[in-house]
């Protein structure tokens, strides 16, 4: 067992860190930091900086996720075949393409359909720094599918899970809908900061569309892992990115 946690450990640190190393095929927006650290640091270094914290936040969220998604009853089916672990239940591979694929062209939907309601509510710098964010496809499909996952749904939904099971002896629907929750709810407030730097005067339609429109997408992929597995919830992410982009298209 030890041995095939390692290996778990191992190769979805990689991943996600895969991941975190595909920022740097996109056009990230440095525009924010003060002058003063633009002007001495060049900018092909402060890219490289900035992929510390979220490459630390990878470390932490798949040791967490390792060391405790088996033991509330989560899984990652297709890395236990993959590692041949011992007991491993079983599982349906297209059960797992399928619901990650329905979920995500739902989340996409709902997600182009939020901003679209709230777009007329929004402050224009807020509107065109979501317009100049340039996330290459790639990006998009390694670091979003991939590396939040490993962040939001494997590390921080499966602590949560852990610790409400802890605290109510149980592993109940309620236990993992609220974790589910939790984390969702969480990763859309951490996006608030980066608002805070663009808008001055944050109101409520501001507040309700970061939250809402982060958070209803991590409620599926959520629900996606704590169905079909962690590697559902990666395919339900990928194609919530591949919707978005294959709609725009359309209607650019």
């Amino acid at each position: 067992m030890r041995n095939f946690k390692f290996k778990l450990w191992l190769i979805l640190a990689f991943i996600g860190l895969t991941g975190v190393a595909s920022l740097l095929l996109s056009d990230l927006s440095l525009g924010n930091l003060p002058p003063e650290v633009t002007e001495q640091i060049p900018m092909e270094t402060l890219k490289f900086l900035m992929l510390i914290n979220p490459a630390v936040l990878v470390l932490i969220a798949t040791t967490i996720g390792t060391i405790l998604y088996d033991k509330v009853n989560l899984s990652v089916p297709l890395f236990e075949k993959l590692f041949d672990k011992r007991g491993t239940s079983s599982f349906s591979l297209k059960g797992i393409i399928v619901e990650g694929i329905v979920l995500g062209v739902l989340a996409g939907i709902a997600i182009l359909a939020v901003a679209y309601f709230f777009k007329p509510y929004l402050p224009q710098v807020l509107l065109d720094s979501s317009d100049n964010a340039r996330l290459n496809l790639i990006t998009k499909l390694l670091y979003g599918g991939v590396t939040e996952e490993l962040l939001c749904r494997f590390g921080l939904m499966t602590l949560f899970v852990w610790v409400l099971y802890k605290i109510f002896k149980s592993l109940n629907a309620a236990v993992f809908w609220s974790a589910n929750f939790l984390s969702a709810v969480l990763f859309a407030v951490g996006h608030l900061p980066m608002v805070f730097q663009l808008v001055t005067d944050v109101s409520f339609p501001v507040y309700a569309y970061v939250i809402l429109g982060n958070s209803i997408g991590g409620l599926l992929f959520g629900y996606a892992y704590w169905k079909r597995g962690l590697e559902s919830a990666f395919m339900a992410h990928a194609f919530t990115h591949l919707t978005m982009v294959g709609v725009n298209l359309v209607f650019s």
